[in-house]
């Protein structure tokens, strides 16, 4: 309960138009006047506000503010005192009228001081728990992604939703990965046993370790069937001329011996 220091009587917050700065500015929770309004499911208003939002821009700002309600994310506006009173006009609700000149008071009262405003509601952060889980699932179905990559992007995500990293929550700094150096290139295997890296990539698909492709979600140009998925991992590199980043196929050193067979051997000099 709050109390209206202009009739000294106590009234209930949500049949009360009560202005909030936000950003600097007086404004109107759009939940709070579709209650006042009358709305049966107050977010409905939200609907009236995007149908004319280029009407209610022209008027001022139209900040929105991301929630999460129940799981699921939504925007909750905050409206001048001209848009309020447009938003009402447009409600065509019967205490429109009675309403547009509550809102004006209310404006004119807090500008003469009369009443206090009150603290824009923050929005309603996520349980960590619930969306490193959330982002833990998403993650999984990204293609070519290890589980300790899978926990490290659910981990990232879960600190910019809500402030916390569940990984350092646990002590848990660093997570151990395979090393990129320790991983050849078709390159580097070429060097090791006297072919050509063409060479190596065209027997890597002729034994069934990899396929070509022509546009990779992650921007490389081979990919690896089951039977290489063991035996090789896909390592982060710069695009050439450093423009962006892209994944590259990289292979295990057993890799080496395996193909070593399939190397041509030098004639013998007659």
């Amino acid at each position: 309960m709050l109390t209206d220091i202009t009739k000294g009587l106590p009234v209930s917050r949500g049949n009360e138009i009560l202005p909030a700065m936000h950003d600097g500015e007086l404004r109107i929770l759009d939940t709070d006047l579709a209650t006042r309004l009358g709305f049966e499911r107050p977010r409905k208003i939200r609907e009236l506000i995007s149908r004319h939002r280029g009407a209610l821009e022209k008027m001022g700002t139209c900040p929105a503010v991301g929630r999460v309600i129940r799981g699921n994310e939504t925007e909750a506006y905050y409206l001048n005192k001209k848009q309020a009173i447009f938003i009402t006009a447009k409600s065509e609700t019967p205490e429109a009228t009675e309403i547009t000149i509550e809102i004006i008071e209310k404006f004119d009262a807090y500008e003469r001081g009369e009443i206090p405003s009150v603290r824009a509601k923050r929005p309603r952060k996520p349980a960590f728990d619930v969306a490193y889980r959330r982002l833990l699932s998403v993650a999984s179905t990204l293609p070519n992604v290890d589980e300790n990559q899978r926990c490290l992007m659910a981990a990232r995500g879960t600190h910019e939703l809500t402030g916390i990293n569940p990984l350092e929550l646990l002590g848990a700094t660093s997570i151990a990965a395979p090393k990129a150096e320790n991983y050849l290139t078709p390159t580097q295997i070429s060097e090791e046993i006297g072919m050509s890296a063409r060479a190596v990539n065209v027997t890597l698909i002729q034994q069934g370790y990899q396929v070509k492709v022509t546009s990779s979600a992650v921007g490389s140009d081979y990919e690896p069937t089951e039977k290489g998925k063991d035996v090789s991992r896909f390592f982060d590199t710069t695009r050439r001329h450093g423009k962006g980043s892209q994944q590259q196929l990289k292979w295990s050193p057993r890799m080496v011996a395996i193909l070593r067979p399939f190397a041509k051997k030098p004639e013998p000099a007659s």
